[in-house]
């Protein structure tokens, strides 16, 4: 059964689509068959996988589309989805109503995060739509903040502090335990050079590695059934 998971935040610049990116690459790794569909007006994973293609360095089991409307991806999800293990959707980093029909489709909504209030917002923002989606069709897509491009430094923010309380006792959704350090690996794979599991394993790549393995092991504990209150527990 194909898996729908996409990456949604009112603010762009978040980590959506490097978040995508490693999800992909780990779940390409253990066998899987990946689409990953670029709707944001940016075209970040477009390019990601042009330039990739170009270095000769496009990763097995991942295939990338491009659907800018919503028609276009309802019709895309409806011909294409069932071939794939797995689908990542990369949403604009603004409100859309492309967002509607992309929750509608899901399994699971990731809001990134930087420890910004504008950000924190729009994460909130999501989880209310997802909310609102689930209540008008009857569905149970899950809903998860993770935090990202963290350092040393964000972590001693008064925001940072907050955003657990905020995220999980006062808006009610799950907060990933797994977080995501700003580190050059991600910023380097925007040039082409694949994914985070094709490259060579140095001690930079180790630790990039065992972050996103934790992540996916996460999400795939949330869509394992459980809900979303007795994770956050």
């Amino acid at each position: 059964m194909t898996v729908v998971i996409a990456a949604i935040n009112g603010k762009g610049g978040a980590g959506k689509t490097t978040t995508l990116m490693n999800i992909a690459g780990e779940y390409a790794l253990r066998g899987g068959r990946v689409a990953m569909i670029d709707m944001d007006a940016r075209n970040n994973l477009m390019k990601w996988w042009t330039d990739s293609q170009e270095k000769d360095s496009q990763p097995e089991g991942i295939e990338v589309y491009s659907h800018k409307t919503a028609r276009g991806f309802e019709h895309w999800m409806q011909e294409n989805a069932s071939a794939f293990d797995q689908v990542l959707i990369d949403t604009p980093g603004e409100d859309t109503s492309i967002v509607d029909p992309v929750i509608a489709s899901s399994d699971l909504v990731i809001s990134p995060i930087q420890p910004s209030k504008r950000e924190v917002l729009g994460a909130i923002d999501s989880f209310e739509n997802v909310l609102r989606i689930n209540d008008a069709l009857g569905r149970e897509c899950r809903h998860g903040v993770l935090r990202t491009r963290i350092t040393v430094t964000v972590r001693h923010t008064e925001l940072y502090r907050k955003i657990r309380p905020i995220i999980e006792d006062k808006v009610g959704t799950y907060l990933f335990r797994t977080e995501v350090f700003e580190r050059n690996v991600y910023k380097d794979i925007h040039n082409g050079i694949g994914t985070l599991q094709m490259l060579e394993v140095t001690e930079a790549i180790a630790k990039a590695r065992r972050e996103t393995r934790a992540l996916v092991e996460e999400v795939d504990t949330l869509l394992g059934g459980a809900s979303m209150a007795e994770h956050a527990a």
